[in-house]
């Protein structure tokens, strides 16, 4: 190779990484390195270097949602259905994605057409005045709706630990370490949106609201199994579990070795498994209120208003159990979302304090709580009666971000995708096991004319980036002795 050719092929390494390094600091690639290991290979040439800029802007404005290929592949498939005024503010709102196509494009192009040869002396007035709007747009991008740049700065204080005691004060600094990597090398955004779709295309999709705005479709289908199973028939019992931030990872499994901790070692179960939506309005509000009415209603009449009268205002399914004693617990302080409201509603209620003064254990992590496993273990307890119970547990223990509660790991993580793409998959995966086997536990503990409904309020509420990872559907569970 000719000097020349050494100096044009270095030239593009510069341009691609650096670019890249301004417009994409914050999408999956840059998790885990700073400069790109494919750049290497396909800036030896021209004009595949120019296919993978525009590649690499498609993959990172994908992966950016949480989406994979088979996005594109709907795409195709409901061409006519398409939302394109939501489109272009997705290009807007992503300008980022389109600077580095600009700048990574028309520097090389420059570059080419001048073979490589800079001498601002002997240039035209036109081809100064040309350059001089180039470095001005370059300088006016850094002000661009995604705000990319404040991860930079995220980066930056992260690789010097250098974290200011406003920067501790938000949820993302407690947990950067887990997801920052920065090693020398990485992978293009590209190569890992090529992969997660490889790994899962046969599974349900993510994306979080996305999809259903840029279709049009912005209807949910009210979930109403909960109503339609209750008053199917006379249950002695009822445990209802809303678990934080159920793991519900698309690999199957990972996914199926959770429910597997749950019902194995259990002979003559019924085990009723139904897809539902999650409320993107109220999150955890939202998958109580779903439990509560399982309809359309006022969701700030259900912020704000005592819960026995909002029940009773709205004609809510579950004022039909009120001849069972209601047992309302939740892990966490109960102004968390002003639950203190549901005081007029349950019998009993227990929240974090009213736990502790029982010498329930407690598990600390950012949002410090009462260990659910302890909680369920003993949940005995907090029943008023041996029979006839309406039971509501809502858990605390995985709410990202979480800490690890469990003692000994029950997979591998470094041996096992995603796991071992952070330390936070890793932790709510085992936490959830822990769970899980407290739940199988529980089960045997039950009676034959019992139910027990577990659920999570959402899916874990990562940024959307590494939300590729998980079903944007939440799995719902009816389970029961035979």
């Amino acid at each position: 190779m000719r000097a020349s050719n050494y100096k044009k092929y270095f030239i593009r390494l510069i341009v691609f990484n650096f670019f890249g390094l301004i417009y994409l600091i914050d999408t999956n690639s840059f998790d885990q390195g700073f400069f790109s290991l494919q750049s290497i290979f396909y800036s030896l040439n021209i004009y595949i270097y120019y296919f993978f800029i525009f590649f690499e802007s498609l993959a990172s404005l994908l992966s950016s949602y949480g989406l994979d290929f088979s996005f594109l592949d709907l795409v195709f498939k409901n061409i006519g259905h398409i939302n394109y005024k939501y489109i272009f503010f997705l290009f807007y709102r992503n300008i980022n994605f389109v600077y580095f196509i600009l700048f990574s494009f028309a520097l090389i192009y420059f570059f080419e057409k001048n073979n490589y040869k800079i001498n601002l002396y002997n240039k035209s007035y036109k081809e100064n005045l040309i350059l001089l709007f180039f470095v001005v747009l370059f300088i006016l991008s850094n002000f661009n709706p995604n705000l990319t740049h404040h991860r930079f700065i995220e980066r930056y204080k992260g690789l010097l630990n250098n974290w200011t005691s406003e920067d501790l004060v938000f949820i993302d600094t407690f947990y950067y370490k887990k997801f920052a990597k920065n090693n020398f090398l990485r992978n293009d955004n590209w190569y890992t949106t090529i992969k997660f779709s490889y790994f899962y295309k046969n599974t349900n999709s993510a994306g979080g609201n996305m999809v259903s705005e840029v279709f049009n479709n912005k209807s949910n289908e009210e979930f109403k199994m909960f109503e339609k199973i209750l008053l199917s028939e006379e249950y002695n019992n009822v445990f209802v579990i809303i678990n934080e931030s159920y793991p519900n990872f698309r690999d199957p499994k990972l996914k199926n070795n959770l429910l597997e901790a749950i019902i194995s070692g259990h002979e003559n179960l019924n085990v009723g498994n139904f897809k539902k939506d999650w409320n993107r309005k109220l999150s955890t509000l939202g998958a109580e209120l779903d439990l509560f009415c399982g309809k359309n209603v006022n969701y700030n009449d259900f912020k704000d208003q005592e819960l026995k009268i909002f029940l009773k205002n709205n004609k809510c399914w579950i004022n039909s159990q009120q001849n069972k004693n209601l047992v309302y617990i939740h892990s966490y302080n109960e102004n968390f979302y002003d639950r203190t409201r549901y005081k007029s509603f349950f019998d009993k209620t227990f929240f974090r304090k009213d736990l502790e003064k029982i010498n329930f254990q407690v598990c600390d992590q950012y949002f410090k709580g009462i260990c659910d496993h302890d909680v369920l273990d003993n949940i005995e307890k907090l029943m008023p009666t041996k029979d006839n119970n309406f039971v509501i547990f809502l858990t605390i223990n995985n709410h990202i971000p979480t800490s690890k509660f469990y003692k000994k790991p029950y997979i591998d993580c470094e041996k096992n995708f995603p796991l071992n793409l952070s330390s936070q998959f890793c932790d709510i995966y085992n936490n959830q096991m822990l769970f899980n086997e407290s739940i199988s536990r529980f089960i045997s503990r039950i009676g034959k004319n019992d139910l027990l409904i577990l659920f999570s309020d959402t899916p874990p509420i990562f940024r959307n980036k590494h939300k590729v990872h998980f079903e944007n559907m939440i799995d719902v569970y009816f389970i029961s002795n035979k």
